[in-house]
């Protein structure tokens, strides 16, 4: 049966998403879906077939207790079933992996596979698991890749360049490596590392993070028209060390959507500095308020690839379009042009 542990959930369900690619062969493209879940136990992913449909599946651990039932796109994950479970899931046509027993079955409207006896690397059980790709330091290497989408890379010279451990880079490899966002070739002693697709990329880092992370306080501030307000910025802040993000930052380098809120970052020490870094009685705490300061979750590398326009600093087009993406008002309609236009460039086919 499915284990109830949470940590086991999440190495099931890497698992599973192994298993389907292992499944399919080369007849299907595996990538994540970009929409998070709250439940520890539920992932999304997106088949991408060669004949151009894409199907979007969602992927459940199934906790011991929960009788097995998958409504319509879902797909049990479950981990040595009995094997009078498994046939009563295919006689109700329910799709399933077992990752313990090797079995993929899928039934869909437009595909059908029954595969058994699937064997996947074993892992080292003493070895560490791998740093999260997209943790704050680790995200320098994605962040590096995208700044050059068509450059081949060795895997010293990845490092050097986003300033990061060459152990801390071949961590982070291996794991974009595993979510088909990096394509991995040997030559001889050398690893030779690409940019598969910068969409696919932002699409599994939007699975981890959302803006949301970032503590924040909204002020009331004397702002009228916010376009105007955005000058008015740089002397309020000083020497301080910020930069504009979402709507008012993506206004001023792909314009797209309408907005009338100010989100920045600003390097403060701790949360409760954000409420008092204007001077001016006019910058109050409210709920409502237009101007919203923000302390980065990613303390170091949110400050990776800072431009300027218009003589205002804004964060890179990638950290754009990461806060972006899960942003209520026009967020993903907004961060979709930044792709399109900014973002664009893909590697491999």
């Amino acid at each position: 049966m499915a284990n109830t542990n949470p940590d086991r959930y999440s190495t099931d369900l890497n698992r599973a998403v192994e298993m389907l690619r292992a499944a399919l062969g080369t007849r299907a493209e595996i990538s994540a879906s970009g929409k998070p879940e709250a439940e520890a136990n539920v992932a999304r992913v997106v088949l991408h077939l060669p004949d151009g449909q894409r199907i979007e599946l969602t992927l459940e651990a199934l906790p011991a207790s929960r009788q097995a039932n998958a409504p319509h796109g879902s797909v049990l994950v479950l981990n040595r079933a009995l094997p009078e479970m498994l046939e009563r899931l295919r006689r109700g046509r329910l799709s399933f992996v077992d990752v313990g027993r090797g079995v993929v079955s899928l039934e869909l409207p437009s595909l059908l596979i029954d595969r058994t006896g699937l064997k996947l690397p074993r892992r080292a059980a003493a070895s560490r698991p791998l740093r999260n790709p997209f943790a704050d330091r680790a995200s320098l290497v994605s962040r590096t890749l995208v700044e050059h989408p068509g450059r081949v890379w060795q895997l010293r010279e990845l490092a050097s360049d986003a300033e990061v451990s060459t152990m801390t880079a071949s961590h982070v490899v291996r794991q974009l490596d595993q979510m088909r966002a990096v394509e991995v070739e040997r030559e001889g002693r050398s690893i030779l590392i690409r940019l598969r697709s910068v969409r696919t990329l932002v699409e599994l880092w939007a699975m981890h993070y959302e803006w949301t992370k970032n503590a924040r306080v909204a002020l009331h501030a004397p702002m009228g028209d916010p376009q105007r307000f955005l000058p008015r910025l740089k002397s309020s802040l000083g020497k301080r060390r910020w930069a504009l993000t979402m709507q008012a930052g993506a206004s001023l380098v792909a314009p797209h959507a309408v907005w009338d809120k100010v989100h920045l970052y600003v390097d403060v020490d701790k949360p409760t500095d954000l409420a008092h870094i204007f001077d001016a009685t006019e910058y109050v705490p409210s709920p409502t308020g237009r101007l919203v300061v923000m302390q980065p979750w990613y303390r170091d590398s949110v400050w990776h690839g800072l431009q300027a326009v218009k003589r205002l600093p804004l964060v890179s087009n990638l950290q754009l379009a990461l806060d972006l993406w899960h942003y209520q008002v026009r967020g993903r309609e907004q961060a979709e042009h930044l792709l399109r236009t900014e973002l664009s460039a893909s590697t491999a086919p």
